[in-house]
């Protein structure tokens, strides 16, 4: 029988909620740069170089575990969903990064409706999927899983726009384009990512493995 005790579980599960905390406020950073200006990088960065780091960290110390205890069933659950949905923390704060760069590059421009309406939803999704790992809530999964057709929607939606706005053939506005379609798309995989964030929640407490299923349960 596994000796795993509960208190490294929750130790790990208040790890993990620290990390998406600093994550969403990532996020939460690049969405608003897409409607505001941009003050300064330094923060966001320095951001993603303690995300980075605690990746690590929460990835080695649920390793230590797994070959300390040699968890099974619900602990192993556990286990497992914490390094898939640290690892996934981590690839959003990417993105969003990502994004935080190319967003003083689109500037305001036709077309940028779109963008603005897809970083909401994306944004929305981001915040129920940390809210249904905290609570462990499979019905707050499925709602984000819900919106996975909707939020695939508007990227093609911005992508549109974006491939309208270079379709003038003006060299400033290909550029700024280009650089709004590579957010739709970033933001897309945070809305993907979010969604793999859902489908842990459902694994860890129902013991059931939902991916590559479309978002539908």
């Amino acid at each position: 029988m596994s000796k795993l005790t509960s208190d490294e579980l929750k130790r790990l599960a208040s790890l993990l909620e620290r990390q998406g905390d600093r994550v969403l406020r990532q996020v939460n950073a690049a969405c608003r740069a897409l409607t505001g200006p941009i003050l300064d990088l330094a923060a966001p960065r320095t951001l993603e170089d303690d995300i980075d780091r605690e990746e690590v960290a929460l990835e080695e110390e649920c390793l230590r575990i797994m070959a300390l205890h040699h968890p099974i069933g619900s602990e192993l659950r556990a286990l497992v969903t914490v390094l898939r949905a640290n690892g996934d923390l981590e690839r959003i704060a990417d993105h969003a990064l990502s994004i935080l760069e190319a967003a003083p590059g689109i500037g305001e421009v036709p077309g940028t409706e779109p963008l603005a309406l897809l970083s909401s939803r994306v944004l929305v999704m981001f915040g129920r999927s940390l809210a249904a790992l905290v609570e462990r809530d499979p019905r707050l999964s499925q709602a984000v899983l819900d919106e996975s057709l909707p939020m695939r929607a508007l990227c093609d939606a911005a992508s549109r726009a974006a491939r309208t706005q270079a379709g003038s053939g003006y060299g400033p506005d290909i550029d700024r384009a280009f650089l709004a379609a590579r957010v739709a798309l970033d933001l897309r995989r945070v809305g993907d990512l979010a969604c793999n964030l859902a489908e842990d929640v459902l694994y860890w407490e129902e013991g059931r493995i939902v991916r590559h299923a479309g978002g539908l349960v």
